[in-house]
């Protein structure tokens, strides 16, 4: 039996490598908005620490202003943090809209595989089916003879 030989093997083998990098983007993105996300509660809860500083009264003047600037600081901070993190949240969605195309595309190439495939087996079944009619005729016409 001939072996099947798809003509768009390298096409898949493509895709997959395409669609195993998406993922592996994907991934990378959920990694850093999880640092970003720790990142930000570390920020927030400095600013608290410092808020509650500086409502016990136990801090001298100066470093009440500097408490307050620092903590105006930590607060714009925060933000661009947030900021950040929806846009890693938006990246990660256009990745993951990415990924679904190429999935589809991966899909579309394995279903016209196993369509030739089966094309294959039929034309090799009818082939061998020939051959084997062929066979008998002959063993018929021998017997005849």
């Amino acid at each position: 039996m001939k072996k099947f030989v798809f003509e768009f093997d390298s096409v898949i083998r493509i895709k997959e490598v395409l669609e195993k990098k998406v993922m592996k983007e994907i991934s990378l993105i959920d990694k850093e908005i999880v640092q970003s996300v720790q990142k930000q509660k570390s920020l927030v809860e400095k600013k608290s620490e410092l808020h509650r500083n500086i409502n016990s009264g136990s801090i001298k003047v100066y470093e009440y202003r500097s408490a307050k600037s620092h903590i105006k600081i930590l607060e714009k901070e925060v933000i661009n943090y947030e900021k950040k993190i929806e846009e890693l949240k938006n990246r990660k969605e256009q990745k993951r809209i990415e990924l679904v195309q190429k999935k589809k595309e991966l899909k579309i190439f394995e279903t016209l595989k196993e369509n030739k495939k089966e094309e294959f087996l039929f034309d090799y079944n009818r082939e061998e089916l020939k051959q084997l009619n062929e066979l008998a005729i002959n063993n018929f016409i021998r017997k005849e003879k």
